[in-house]
């Protein structure tokens, strides 16, 4: 994802209670790792999603795993601009570890639609986020 503008790099502590039985990060817990990557990154970005009035909502989210977590490590979420829609932007994201910084754990994207909380319907993506994924 090098030609993709890199929005937010997070770094989540693994816990040991991440892992499963097979001795490696349980593959439920990379999506939780996406996520909170996300949400410090619309908090970095000053764009508030708690209890505001309109907001994002997930539409759908693909990881690929590509080598398996094991703890103790310390996961690096990159998340990159994809495309952004009327209504919907995509943030792709590349997982590595601050162990194996040039090693890629895992990739994939989520597909964020921005609605009216009130009536469900989505509305127009906000135009400083906009400006974030197109600059």
């Amino acid at each position: 994802m090098p030609d993709k503008r890199l929005l937010h790099t997070a770094r989540i502590a693994v816990r040991w209670s991440d892992m499963d039985n097979y001795g490696h990060v349980n593959n439920t817990v990379y999506l939780e790792y996406v996520q909170e990557a996300r949400v410090e990154w619309f908090a970095q970005a000053g764009i508030n999603i708690d209890h505001a009035p309109q907001g994002p909502v997930v539409l759908q989210t693909t990881h690929t795993y590509l080598k398996p977590v094991i703890h103790p490590a310390t996961v690096v979420i990159e998340l990159y601009a994809g495309p952004v829609g009327r209504s919907s932007l995509v943030v792709e994201h590349r997982l590595s570890t601050e162990e194996d910084p040039l090693r890629c754990y895992g990739e994939g994207h989520c597909k964020l639609v921005w609605i009216d909380h009130a009536n469900g319907a989505s509305v127009a993506v906000p135009d400083d986020l906009r400006k974030l994924m197109n600059t």
